[in-house]
């Protein structure tokens, strides 16, 4: 048995990604399909290094949807409010500026009227004590008046009287003729300049004696500015935090449905088409749920027809995808025939109620068809009780003979256990054929069937014909290839109508390659089992196949060959292994878990058979139409 994982693809599928990605380890061993592909073209290809961009657009383009609408809602509202900040603080602050300004030029006019006349008299004690008065109003860091000299006539600082000013900002001063605004800095701190020209009227002309400067600090400004800030970001990430869970609660009820969505498709993947999504929206998202359950209902739909369909038909019409190209016509091709057909039906039937002929009916035609696909053969039509396989190609034909002796080999194992249960029985008889058959499309342009015809179909009917219940009767062309390979009893050549001569036949006794076990049966029954003598000692297990000879179980510990073990099975269609011994014949570790073979001890010849025919057991069911209709 292979040792098989199944996987689930991924809830995210990468159409077109550049050579240059680069995929993480863990993604290329876990068995990533995009990361395989992706290691395939970096290993083939020179790439230079993955840039910042592109590990960030890798990154995003990885993310759920959830986080990207989330993400993109807050990313906008940040924006917002930096925006509002911006002007807002930009505002404030020229506010704020035209304040200390106005506050500065009433000071600087002041000082200027004082200055004018201490300029005149040369007295700088009076305008000193007006600039220790101007220093009293909050902020002013200096305050000085000027001669026309440039040199210092008055300053709040004693020590700083007739110096010369000759800086930038000093020199700006003195050119001005009006009143004058300038930011610097005083004792590392900012500070607005304020500077005013004085001057007096002479002969009808305005002559400067000098200017008055004032000093104010910006440093209480930029203070509330700061405080203002911090309060407007621990309001903004208040904000933020709130907008988030809004954004997340918003993207989860958007993506809800996609990510239902996404299961359902998962769940389809892995085959069940029983899945429909319920539409809880109308819009986008709706509609394309819409379209999915429909798409679900269209392939169960489809999977139901392909049931009425032989594999021959599917495979003519998945060749021709053009509705066009489906026309009537057909090709010359080498196959193996088989026609199988039960034996006394007519007989059978006029004894059993129609529910029964369709149960055992149905039971012997679904063993047959299991060996037939087992063995390489496809079954092309049911005919009443008669079974028409097809094996395409030169080669074959050991196989349709393999394929015909483990039918009747099966079919007496089932008849045995049907015997001993009290169940009707049926044997077939089989005939096989090979030669040159034209397969195609017979009947009309409305209506089709994908099928073979021929003098050899033909000739395989007769055969089957010819055959006793639980016989193998082949034609000369069929041994001649099977040669050795099968043991093979001459009868007596039969007259076919359409031929002259008489056509030689054989009876297919036995072929080498033919199963030696009785039908085993896929299942998932859970059960337990504890080692002989260890009765407190119980595991859980899962019985993968069975057979009346044993099964096959998926156990959590290590079971060596040859160990005994009770195997305690609950299951109500399995009640002749409640309780039954069993040898351990191998055992073979999948993963993190054992798959182990055992063989059944002391089964009773009824649980034996109860056993063989429920794995042959299917589901039949009669629909009784309302009467008149």
């Amino acid at each position: 048995m292979k040792n098989e994982t199944a996987k689930v693809g991924n809830k995210d599928i990468i159409d077109v990604l550049p050579p240059e990605k680069k995929v993480p380890e863990s993604q290329i061993k876990s068995g990533n399909p995009a990361a395989t592909v992706l290691t395939t073209v970096k290993q083939s290809t020179s790439t230079p290094p993955l840039h910042a961009y592109t590990k960030f657009s890798f990154f995003v383009s990885s993310m759920s949807i959830r986080y990207k609408i989330a993400g993109a809602l807050v990313l906008v509202l940040i924006l917002a409010i930096a925006a509002l900040g911006m002007v807002t603080f930009s505002r404030q602050k020229s506010i704020l500026e035209e304040e200390v300004k106005k506050r500065a030029g009433v000071l600087v006019h002041q000082l200027a009227g004082i200055g004018k006349e201490g300029l005149m008299t040369k007295d700088d004690l009076s305008v000193f004590s007006s600039i220790k008065d101007i220093q009293k109003h909050v902020g002013v860091v200096y305050a000085m008046v000027l001669d026309n000299n440039g040199a210092i006539f008055v300053h709040n600082i004693l020590s700083e009287k007739g110096k010369a000013l000759s800086n930038p900002i000093d020199q700006n001063t003195l050119k001005t003729e009006q009143l004058l605004f300038q930011k610097t800095s005083f004792n590392n701190e900012p500070v607005m300049d304020a500077a005013l020209p004085i001057s007096v009227l002479y002969q009808s002309k305005n002559i400067r004696i000098g200017t008055a400067r004032i000093g104010i600090s910006e440093k209480e400004l930029q203070d509330a500015i700061a405080k203002q800030k911090l309060t407007f970001f621990w309001i903004s990430i208040v904000f933020v935090t709130i907008g988030l869970l809004i954004a997340y609660a918003l993207a989860k009820v958007l993506t809800g449905p996609i990510y239902t969505l996404a299961v359902g498709m998962q769940i389809v993947a892995q085959g069940d088409l029983n899945q429909q999504v319920k539409v809880t929206y109308k819009d986008e998202i709706g509609k394309l749920t819409e379209s999915f359950n429909q798409m679900v209902l269209s392939l169960r739909e489809k999977l139901h027809m392909e049931k009425y369909l032989s594999h021959s038909t599917l495979k003519s019409i998945r060749k021709s995808r053009d509705m066009s190209e489906l026309k009537l016509g057909g090709e010359r091709k080498y196959v193996t025939a088989l026609f199988s057909d039960v034996r006394n039906f007519t007989e059978m039937s006029e004894k059993m109620s129609p529910e029964e002929i369709l149960e055992v009916l149905n039971t012997y035609l679904n063993l047959q068809a299991k060996i037939v696909r087992n063995r390489g053969g496809v079954v092309d039509k049911y005919v009443g009780d008669e079974i028409v396989a097809i094996f395409e190609g030169k080669g074959q034909e050991i196989n349709a003979v393999r394929a015909a002796i483990e039918i009747q080999k099966f079919c007496r194992t089932l008849n045995w256990a049907r015997a001993k249960l009290g169940k009707k029985q049926m044997n077939v008889g089989i005939g096989l054929n090979s030669g040159d058959v034209v397969m195609g499309n017979m009947g009309s342009q409305e209506q089709m069937n994908y099928t073979v015809i021929g003098d050899n179909i033909n000739l395989t009917s007769r055969l089957c014909s010819a055959a006793a219940a639980g016989q193998v009767v082949i034609s000369k062309a069929t041994a001649d290839a099977v040669g050795k390979a099968a043991t093979l009893h001459k009868l007596d050549s039969i007259k076919v109508k359409g031929k002259e001569k008489p056509i030689d036949i054989f009876e297919a006794a036995a072929v080498s390659g033919v199963s030696r076990g009785t039908m085993r049966r896929d299942v998932h029954i859970e059960a337990t089992y504890n080692l002989t003598g260890l009765a407190d000692e119980v595991n859980s297990c899962t019985i993968k196949n069975l057979s009346s000879g044993g099964c096959a179980i998926d156990a959590p510990t290590p079971l060596g060959a040859g160990s005994q073990l009770q195997l305690h099975v609950t299951d109500k269609n399995l009640k002749h292994l409640s309780d039954v011994k069993a040898t351990v014949r191998h055992a073979r570790k999948i993963n993190d878990r054992y798959f182990v073979g055992l063989s059944f001890d002391e089964l009773s010849e009824t649980a034996q058979a109860a056993i063989i025919d429920w794995t042959h057991k299917i589901e039949t069911e009669i629909y009784h139409s309302a009467s008149g209709n």
